[in-house]
């Protein structure tokens, strides 16, 4: 397979994301608990991760702001007493050290989130979180990453609000068989989408996976994937739509699965494909809520993988193989640099 790469890691999660949780637990448990506000975020995965599981964060009680580094450095007073959790896989992503420094300087306390002990990152961070496996591959779009990283933060919160993990041994053992549901329904979607633009719907935390979605098709050559808040959507956004648009409503909550039916069904003849990824929660406990994110996450890397291989792009290749991908390379090296 072209993209076999790509498709390792993906299966990786299946025994990676259960031999992370014990050192992660253990990296957590040394942590003092948090006092004031918590904000959590990065750049890029970093950030959509704590948005995604923001559903998981209120079934748990605890309030978690995910922003960006930007948002952190740029416009975000600290107070003392503030927990601020920057996740960096290299730990060496500049916004993110930056504000790392700012919310240190004001008197928060920071909690990094990364790969590397000895990143920039770490050294500012008052406390540390290894996540213990080394990625695969960072040419590929992101997605053990940012599974192990939605793992340490969901034990980080559980950690934070007391409560017991045991639930987290059990969901992790369900993941091969997320897995295989997740690549079985990309496979179907992916034939199904025209040619043209993808419109990944969210609502509430179902936006911050919508996002990650996204992501994946940029990072594959640059794919034309749109990231919106279902009601936002068919406010003004739904006259961008083309016939040969497909249209995906992500349905991890009861609200955002009942609006997207709705948009669905209106559209379902006008595209090319319109229809519904993940489901939401069997009950309200945030261990249904995390596995409903788990499952909605599979499945957005699953059709990227899958989209990938129907057009024949070589996701290992600057924009996958297509025309200035060099270009659009150092383009993105020198802006990451500054």
């Amino acid at each position: 397979m072209i993209n076999d790469m790509m498709e390792r890691e993906i299966a990786a999660q299946a025994s990676v994301l259960a031999d992370c949780l014990g050192p992660i637990a253990s990296a957590v448990s040394k942590l003092a608990g948090a006092e004031g506000r918590i904000f959590a975020g990065g750049c890029g995965d970093s950030v959509f991760a704590p948005a995604a599981l923001a559903g998981v964060f209120a079934a748990m009680d605890i309030d978690i702001v995910a922003r960006t580094s930007m948002s952190l450095a740029g416009f975000t007073r600290f107070l003392a007493g503030d927990t601020v959790i920057l996740s960096s896989i290299s730990g060496g992503t500049k916004r993110t050290v930056e504000a790392a420094t700012i919310a240190h300087a004001a008197g928060a306390r920071v909690i990094a989130v990364t790969c590397n002990q000895d990143s920039a990152l770490a050294s500012v961070a008052d406390d540390t979180i290894l996540l213990p496996f080394t990625p695969l591959s960072r040419k590929t779009p992101h997605t053990l990453d940012y599974a192990v990283t939605m793992l340490a933060l969901v034990r980080l919160g559980l950690h934070f609000k007391g409560k017991a993990a045991e639930d987290l041994t059990h969901i992790l053992g369900k993941v091969p068989s997320l897995l295989e549901d997740a690549s079985t329904r990309a496979v179907a979607i992916a034939a199904g989408m025209g040619e043209g633009k993808l419109f990944l719907l969210g609502a509430g935390p179902d936006l911050g996976s919508a996002e990650y979605g996204a992501a994946k098709f940029h990072e594959a050559g640059g794919l034309v994937a749109i990231a919106a808040e279902t009601e936002n959507f068919i406010h003004g956004m739904n006259f961008m739509v083309e016939p040969e648009d497909t249209i995906l409503a992500l349905a991890g909550n009861v609200a955002g699965r009942s609006r997207g039916e709705g948009v669905v069904e209106q559209f379902s003849t006008f595209v090319a494909h319109a229809g519904l990824i993940g489901g939401p929660p069997e009950n309200p406990s945030w261990a249904a809520q995390f596995r409903s994110v788990l499952r909605t996450t599979f499945e957005l890397q699953c059709l990227c993988l899958a989209v990938a291989n129907i057009n024949n792009l070589a996701l290992e290749s600057p924009r996958a193989g297509r025309d200035n991908g060099s270009v659009h390379l150092e383009i993105q090296s020198r802006l990451m640099a500054r």
